[in-house]
């Protein structure tokens, strides 16, 4: 009998014991849900499924995860022949001398239909809408590949959304430009 109890404890003990390491270190390099979606409330806009930060100082930017792979989003009621963009506001935080090979949060941004241009640098990225609908694919950088270039940020956590884009813009203050029209 008291075998069966030193097993059971031990058992907990190994349970208790992976939930820990597993929070203590997390998989840098898992994938997560696609958080952007159509917003048809505002014209071109997409949201998040994690909403805006809406804490006092902060840029108010959409919400996403690392490592969200092949997302497709539909960006609807768009001027066509118009520039729109939206700034990555992971260029705000500290980053290491590695930065020069960094492409900003996002690791590929393309138009699959209803646009052209697309231009993607650390400050965020840009396109000209040929259609009211223009459907994207996208994908984020992992954890792992985050904190290579911001190793600085005193909080490394990988298991929340990060505050990552600013709303869609056109030809506002904080607007990129196009490379070409």
């Amino acid at each position: 009998m008291m075998y069966l109890r030193f097993f059971a404890l031990g058992v907990a003990w190994v349970a208790l014991l992976q939930i820990v390491q597993g929070s203590l270190f997390p998989n840098r390099y898992a994938m997560s849900p696609c958080t952007l979606k159509k917003e048809l409330e505002q014209n071109c806009q997409v949201k998040s499924t994690y909403g805006k930060n809406t804490t006092s100082g902060s840029f108010k930017g959409l919400l996403m995860n690392f490592g969200e792979t092949k997302c497709r989003v539909s960006i609807e009621q768009c001027y066509p022949n118009t520039c729109y963009s939206f700034r990555d506001l992971t260029a705000q935080l500290p980053t290491d001398f590695l930065a020069v090979g960094s492409t900003g949060f996002f690791k590929q941004f393309e138009i699959i239909s209803g646009g052209k241009d697309v231009t993607m640098t650390t400050e965020g990225v840009s396109f000209v809408a040929t259609s009211s609908v223009v459907l994207v694919e996208y994908s984020t950088i992992t954890c792992q590949e985050f904190f290579r270039y911001h190793g600085r940020v005193p909080y490394q956590l990988c298991n929340r959304p990060l505050e990552a884009i600013t709303p869609i813009d056109t030809r506002g203050p904080n607007a990129l430009s196009c490379s070409a029209t």
